[in-house]
């Protein structure tokens, strides 16, 4: 597809009159999981960007640098090692690793834009989407501590922590996911815009896209006129169709995660079936946090601090379906 003779025919032509300008253009490092797990979330991902760039207000476009990482942590780090020689202003990445090249990347002193859901250690000279709400290594504690104690298949590294959609395989009896929750006012604006110009639906991959290269505009126009560190501080206070920039000590919601069972669990021994029992009533939508309202247990167990609600199940019938797009 040429993305700019598709965005030339559907969007104003104002908007590319920006490469005109003297001042010289800024430079965007990308790192995309473009082979691995999906070439088509990876399409997307960047359409999405192309969007946000192409109808983006501003002086010169900046220019766009983008590597495959195969969704591999040690190839992510490879291409930040690249950027750094290439001198770019500001790198998007972690769309489904985690922390790779984070750290290279803050020691040259190059911005890094985080799209994972969990949050990356450290966040000097970083920004995190309202994604990175939840704190590093979280999913698969959580995952794993509820493995031991209900005795269930339980997995927190599947395919719904890049779409954001809660599906099980028969290898699993549930899966923990993050929330993916958006401006509802914008997403409809934006996915007309994208619709027209791709002619394609607008899915949780093009959002993230959209709004990563939100930050890294806004982080770049801010730096023209003021130091990095200072650029990032304001940057921090902008809103994203994902919603806010989330700051490092913004605690991590009660509904960050979603735990998503399968319609039919396997045979579990007494000790088990209470301890399910006991999370369901607990952690299920009624009583978010463990928060306690009516029908709620007062002994909120071990699980009352923990970011995640029940979904499906044995829940009660409003919780059965995953939260989703079509539900904000």
């Amino acid at each position: 597809m040429n993305i700019r003779k598709v965005l030339t025919a559907v969007l104003p032509a104002a908007v590319f009159l920006c490469a005109g300008s003297a001042a010289p253009a800024a430079t965007i490092g990308v790192i995309l999981p473009g082979s691995y797990p999906s070439a088509e979330q990876s399409e997307q991902l960047q359409l999405g960007m192309t969007l946000a760039l192409k109808t983006w207000p501003g002086d010169a476009a900046p220019k766009l640098i983008v590597k495959d990482s195969g969704c591999d942590a040690r190839k992510a780090e490879a291409i930040s090692q690249e950027f750094i020689k290439a001198k770019v202003d500001v790198v998007l990445g972690n769309w489904c690793e985690i922390s790779a090249g984070a750290d290279a990347l803050r020691a040259a002193g190059i911005p890094f834009v985080s799209s994972n859901a969990e949050r990356v250690k450290d966040q000097d000279l970083q920004l995190q989407l309202q994604l990175g709400r939840i704190e590093l290594n979280a999913g698969e504690k959580i995952a794993a501590d509820l493995r031991r104690q209900t005795g269930l298949r339980i997995s927190a590294r599947t395919s719904c922590w890049m779409d954001f959609e809660a599906t099980l395989s028969e290898r699993v009896d549930a899966v923990l996911c993050p929330v993916l929750t958006v401006d509802r006012g914008r997403w409809d604006q934006i996915a007309n815009t994208y619709g027209a110009a791709f002619r394609k639906p607008f899915t949780a991959s093009s959002a993230r896209g959209y709004a990563a290269m939100e930050v890294a505009l806004n982080y770049l126009r801010r730096a023209k006129a003021m130091k990095a560190p200072a650029a990032l501080k304001e940057t921090q206070s902008m809103a994203t169709l994902l919603g806010p920039v989330p700051a490092a000590d913004t605690p991590v919601p009660a509904t960050a995660l979603q735990l998503v069972f399968a319609p039919h669990l396997p045979k579990l021994n007494p000790q088990q079936t209470q301890t399910l029992d006991q999370l369901v009533k607990t952690k299920g939508c009624a009583c978010p946090g463990g928060t306690l309202r009516d029908g709620c247990p007062r002994d909120s167990g071990p699980w009352g601090a923990l970011p995640f609600v029940v979904r499906g199940g044995g829940t009660p019938a409003a919780c059965a379906k995953p939260i989703s797009l079509l539900d904000l």
